[in-house]
């Protein structure tokens, strides 16, 4: 399934170095995380309670691990396993493009589906960023569209919007989190999510993240 991004800041941050970085870049982190219902008024497990994933990079083209822990009630499936592969670049003009093929496991069950995703991101001013994205569920065909904006308001905080669409229900979705950079590696993300589903007050999901290169 397409993981529902901690922020567009951290979306971002993920993509490519440009093609010029020499030799192989190397990264990873982990998360964990926790969520309110607002339907509920209630505690609940987070999409992904614990995550964690490493990163190849070399001139653009890049591979992904990412895993992440599922909430009790999944049973039998305790991890959703995703394998990424994908190319990205920054033009001359600063507008950034990234190309990935993601396939989606699962530890009991196995394969689940693949996507094919492209991202295109430019920043609209030194403190604002914007990014669009469009999915396609090769298995189910089925199709996603994103857009995104993050806005630095100082060096330690930021600002994110997403809204974005899905054919599978035909439904509208979209998310508001605050992000704080405890340092260049900790950072700190409060995640509202919502849509248009009748009866649905949204989510409130805390994440604490720590992202590395060696």
């Amino acid at each position: 399934m397409k993981q529902i991004l901690l922020s567009l800041g951290a979306s971002l941050a993920l993509l490519p170095v440009a093609a010029s970085a020499e030799g192989v870049n190397l990264s990873g982190g982990v998360a964990v995380a926790t969520s309110y219902d607002l339907t509920t008024d209630s505690n609940t497990d987070a999409e992904y309670p614990l995550s964690f994933y490493m990163q190849a990079e070399k001139n653009g083209f890049y591979g992904q691990l990412w895993f992440g822990t599922l909430p009790s009630a999944l049973s039998p499936d305790q991890m959703e396993i995703d394998v990424i592969l994908g190319w990205g670049t920054e033009f001359s003009n600063g507008v950034g493009l990234d190309l990935s093929y993601a396939a989606y496991f699962f530890d009991d069950s196995g394969y689940d589906t693949a996507e094919l995703i492209a991202v295109l991101s430019y920043g609209l001013t030194d403190r604002l960023g914007s990014s669009f994205e469009v999915g396609y569920d090769v298995e189910n065909d089925e199709t996603y569209a994103e857009l995104g904006l993050d806005y630095a308001l100082t060096d330690k905080w930021s600002l994110q919007g997403l809204i974005g669409t899905e054919s599978a229900d035909d439904s509208t979705y979209y998310e508001l989190g605050a992000t704080y950079a405890v340092t260049d590696e900790v950072a700190f993300n409060i995640l509202y999510e919502d849509d248009d589903t009748t009866g649905n007050d949204g989510l409130l999901t805390f994440t604490l993240s720590y992202d590395f290169s060696l």
